[in-house]
This record gives structure tokens, C-alpha cells and sequence, in this order.
């Protein structure tokens, strides 16, 4: 009995987490980690901007409706990005932990998703973007601090289009 219950958490769980991941490739995020300084720019009390100076995208804002994300309520989330070079292409890199467990660690088409997600195609053409995104947090996420890493980079070149991490706590 136990194990068909921890089975349907664990299924419920990993529904979320893809859920989650989703809304974040929707920002447009980024590829391979550097070693280096960067913007280190906090765009909210989630969200930081740790993309190099020279990516392609320059986050200018991303605002979270309620700032505190909280079980079973809705979250809008509005972004704008300025675009410094046309992307005919792109991947994004979504890692998840909750504390120091791996729940997510995938690459996702960002042409794909902002097609499904946004009704946006590629090419993204140099220029402002703007992006409004709506999830629904479900109320059987488990307690703790869940950690977000996104990387995003142009297929063509591999050049990074910016970098964000995110921590929430539920």
C-alpha cells in the first residue's frame, strides 16, 4: 500500500517538475556553464540573470505575480528581453533540484516551445520580445527549496544566449 502511494507522489512530483520546467524554457534560457563573473543581475527575488556580458539575449526584466509562488494559485509570469543577434535556432538546458536531489536535467527546442507555449516562431530577429507566461502551481508540491538552472545557447554556433538561476522555497 505504501509503495503504490509513494509511487503516485512520486508520478504527481514528476508531472510538476516538467510543469515547471516548461514555464522556464518559455523565458528563454540558456547553455553551458562558465567560469566567469558575468551580469550577476537580480531580476526579482527568484530570478537572477547570470549571463555574460557578450550573450546574445539582454534581460532587461522578468516579474512574478504573486513574488512568492505558493501551492494551488496561479502564477503570471511577464518578461522582456532584448535580442542581439537573429536566432534561426536554439536549445535550452533546464536543470531542477529539490535540495540536493536532481528532479530535472533536459534540453529542450526553444523554437518548439515557444510555438506551443507562446505562439512565437523562429527566427527571433534582432529586438525587444517580450514574453507573458500563466502556470498553475499544484498543491501537492512537496515542502523545501527547489533550485532552477537554465542555459540557453543558438544551435548554429553554440553561442550562449543567457543564463538564469531561480530558487523557490514552497
Amino acid at each position: 500500500m505504501h509503495g503504490c502511494a509513494a509511487a503516485a507522489i512520486g508520478e504527481r512530483f514528476r508531472m510538476l517538475v516538467q510543469e515547471v520546467g516548461g514555464v522556464f524554457t518559455s523565458l528563454e534560457v540558456h547553455a553551458p556553464i562558465r567560469e566567469s563573473e558575468g551580469k550577476n543581475h537580480t531580476l526579482n527575488n527568484i530570478i537572477r540573470d547570470v549571463s555574460e556580458e557578450d550573450d546574445l539575449l539582454d534581460i532587461k526584466y522578468a516579474d512574478i505575480d504573486p513574488e512568492q509562488p505558493k501551492r494551488s494559485t496561479p502564477v503570471h509570469i511577464n518578461a522582456l528581453a532584448y535580442v542581439k543577434d537573429r536566432i534561426d535556432s536554439a536549445t535550452a538546458n533546464i536543470k531542477v533540484k529539490w535540495g540536493f536531489i536532481t528532479l530535472l536535467n533536459r534540453n529542450y527546442d526553444l523554437c518548439k516551445e515557444l510555438e506551443t507555449n507562446l505562439n512565437k516562431t523562429c527566427p527571433v530577429e534582432e529586438g525587444p520580445i517580450e514574453l507573458s507566461i500563466d502556470v498553475d502551481v499544484p498543491g501537492f508540491v512537496p515542502p523545501g527549496w527547489f533550485h532552477l538552472e537554465a542555459t540557453a545557447w543558438r544551435d548554429s554556433d553554440e553561442k550562449q544566449l543567457g543564463r538564469i538561476l531561480a530558487d523557490v522555497h514552497f
